[in-house]
């Protein structure tokens, strides 16, 4: 067991003890004659005493001094124990929350058998929700970057350290990054196409570490790929990013640090190919005119020669610290070309959750939002890409400006993907977006799933609103139930 952890187990059982004999921590200091701050760091877990003082404890407090300095826990505290010698606690990331171990564990043991009751009803969602490791990890991420707003200053300021370092004038290209990795981190990067192994299809890169790391790149990446990946690389280096994934998708994932360092070094990527000044001037430029204006925003894919995703996804950075634009969620769609229907299989939502999200009950999504409508448009359109920008109506009133762009993706371009923004249309937006008033943008009532939306004679429905339904009876219930309560009250 790790140090800490007998340091927590050793202050929980003084706190406990001297709770049980009503003393406070002047009147134990008193007993002892260990000062109150010692005591106070002892039952925190910053301290573990001397044998002298723990003798002196376990004298004032009735119990021996094996049991003391035992691991063992009282069974109304034993899922403490359990916790402490699991390996959960060292993959939960409380850390990155401002969440010390000992804290965590202090606040806990105050209730521990509602501890052990949360503890059980979170292994039960878990398990009814089927919520893989990987799951878990990436939403933790995922709440980590609503907190700071999606944007890290410090990553930031180190891509343009790097530039200066490299004397990156313009906007690199994949021979650049290339040249970079090689002289600069001794890399050797070869071609290797994955795809003739069925296993490995669609693979974009495996790196081999070691005094001269090894990437392998595969050879049907577009330019736009290669540079992102190339990037990384170089995050995971700038940044001294030690524990990381070797392969550019999840196999497997093993900690929660590999998750947080995968993440940082695609930001720096993402910064470094689309600077954070030019693309805010971009940005205020699209935002700035009466009609919106489509191919306004598509032109920046071209300018910056990165995917749409990476577009997209860099003005979720650059929204809500430039344009105080923080009411905003991003989603990636991919639509199966065999059998017609899309799954939501990527998203970031800034302050709070929003319409649309993702459901892990395999209910329908709306067919109405602009992110799905706009696979047919894209079919009947001779383009590498299309954008379309629509206003969502949801039945709770929220309402939302979503702009959506669709496009073929993979490595041999075998599937279709939209990727969208939304920004919730409150004040700030209409402040920012001039284009807001601009009549030819499409409206429409949106729902989230099928089976919740109360949109009457949809023409793209796929199931009935069934549980919309059960939870109008359910209210029906309740307000009828109410007003016989009334009635014999």
């Amino acid at each position: 067991m790790k140090e800490e952890h007998i340091r927590i187990i050793f202050g929980l059982k003084v706190k406990h003890l001297r709770k049980e004999k009503n003393l406070s921590l002047l009147e134990l200091s008193e007993l002892t004659g260990i000062s109150i701050s010692y005591l106070n760091e002892i039952e925190k877990s910053k301290k573990y005493p001397k044998s002298d003082k723990i003798f002196k404890l376990a004298e004032v407090l009735g119990v021996n001094y094996d049991y003391l300095v035992s691991l063992k826990l009282e069974d109304k505290m034993k899922t403490i124990s359990d916790l402490l010698q699991s390996d959960i606690l060292s993959e939960l990331p409380l850390e990155l929350f401002g969440i010390d171990v000992s804290s965590f564990i202090e606040l806990l043991s105050d209730a521990p058998s509602k501890l052990n009751a949360f503890i059980i009803t979170l292994m039960d969602i878990s398990r009814a929700y089927d919520i893989s490791k990987e799951e878990f990890f990436l939403s933790s991420l995922r709440a980590y970057q609503e907190m700071h707003d999606n944007y890290f200053p410090k990553i930031e300021l180190e891509v343009e350290n790097f530039k200066k370092l490299n004397s990156l004038v313009h906007l690199p290209n994949s021979a650049i990054l290339h040249q970079i990795l090689v002289e600069k981190y001794n890399y050797q990067i070869e071609s290797f196409d994955f795809d003739l192994d069925q296993s490995l299809k669609g693979t974009r890169t495996v790196l081999f570490p070691g005094k001269n790391p090894k990437l392998l790149l595969n050879p049907h990446l577009t330019e736009n790929q290669r540079v992102f990946a190339l990037g990384r690389e170089l995050g995971y280096n700038h940044l001294s990013l030690q524990k990381r994934a070797y392969t550019s998708s999840w196999v497997s994932v093993n900690s929660f640090e590999e998750v947080l360092n995968n993440f940082k070094a695609s930001y720096f990527s993402c910064a470094l190919l689309i600077p954070e000044k030019e693309i805010t001037k971009d940005l205020e430029s699209f935002f700035a005119q009466d009609k919106l204006d489509e191919e306004k925003l598509l032109s920046l894919i071209e300018k910056y020669n990165v995917t749409p995703e990476t577009l997209v996804y860099r003005m979720t950075n650059i929204l809500p610290k430039h344009f105080g634009l923080k009411e905003l969620f991003f989603l990636r769609i991919t639509k199966n070309l065999n059998s017609g229907d899309f799954s939501l299989n990527k998203e970031l939502h800034l302050t709070g959750i929003h319409h649309p999200h993702a459901s892990k009950n395999k209910e329908d999504y709306c067919r109405r939002w602009v992110s799905a409508t706009i696979f047919k448009e894209f079919e009947i359109h001779n383009k590498n890409r299309i954008g379309k920008g629509q206003y969502s109506f949801y039945p709770d009133g929220q309402s939302y400006f979503v702009f959506a762009i669709a496009y073929r993706s993979g490595l041999e371009k075998q599937e279709q993907v939209s990727i969208s923004f939304g920004l919730k249309v409150n004040s700030q937006f209409k402040k920012k977006v001039k284009f807001h008033n601009d009549s030819k943008i499409l409206l429409k009532h949106v729902g989230t799933t099928c089976q919740r939306c109360p949109v009457e004679n949809c023409e793209v429905r796929v199931a009935p609103a069934h549980i919309l339904e059960a939870q109008n009876k359910k209210e029906e219930k309740e307000k009828r139930l109410a007003e016989i309560k009334r009635e014999f009250s």
